[in-house]
């Protein structure tokens, strides 16, 4: 096992959070999607047991999908946390984190990646705040499996090891950063420093 975490830690070395459509860029505690020099530049925080998180991303993750394969959009997605409490393990929303992290560094590209959250967003792969059971580890690498994701993100979101990334340090930053604005709750779309509800019409604001 020591071995198998050294040369992980060595493949990956400085990649966090990073995936690549045409073009993309590297963050800490985003996994940035699209062009950077898209015309259309927005933060999105999410929760992944959040239902309205959940309604925003199947209202409007195929358009969101398609404006950051057209060119159109750059997205730096900002996880939190902060309604894990309330999963059926106690630990979803840090181990779907990781996952997508794992699915973005893996796959360097931003259609899998987008789709990957899309799954996790999905009305039957979704867990319900004190709901019963939550997706387990084997199955977030099915939905990693589903998107065509490389079998090395599948085998270390079944292993569950925090590394490289902290998802608990990750979603603590940018709690912090969500709580700066006034009404902190998420969907949160943030386009110009202007926070917005995400479940609104904000990609009306944005060049298609």
């Amino acid at each position: 096992m020591v071995g198998l975490l050294a040369a992980l830690l060595v493949v990956w070395g400085p990649n966090v959070g990073r995936a690549y459509a045409a073009d993309a860029s590297p963050a800490g505690d985003v996994i940035a999607l699209g062009d950077p020099a898209a015309p259309g530049q927005i933060e999105l925080y999410l929760d992944p047991l959040c239902p309205f998180s959940g309604k925003m991303v199947r209202d409007q993750g195929a358009e969101i999908g398609r404006r950051i394969e057209a060119g159109k959009l750059h997205v730096n997605v900002r996880f939190v946390n902060f309604l894990e409490k309330y999963s059926a393990s106690g630990t979803y929303d840090s181990r779907a984190i990781y996952a997508t992290y794992l699915v973005a560094d893996h796959s360097q590209t931003s259609d899998t990646t987008w789709r990957f959250i899309e799954q996790i967003y999905s009305a039957d792969q979704q867990p319900k705040e004190k709901g019963p059971s939550d997706l387990s580890n084997d199955q977030l690498a099915s939905l990693a499996d589903h998107v065509g994701a490389p079998q090395s993100a599948q085998d270390m979101i079944r292993l569950g090891l925090p590394i490289p990334y902290d998802p608990h340090t990750i979603a603590t930053n940018n709690h912090a950063l969500l709580s700066q604005f006034p009404d902190p709750g998420v969907p949160l779309v943030v386009i110009d420093s202007k926070a917005v509800d995400g479940n609104s019409a904000w990609l009306d604001q944005l060049p298609r």
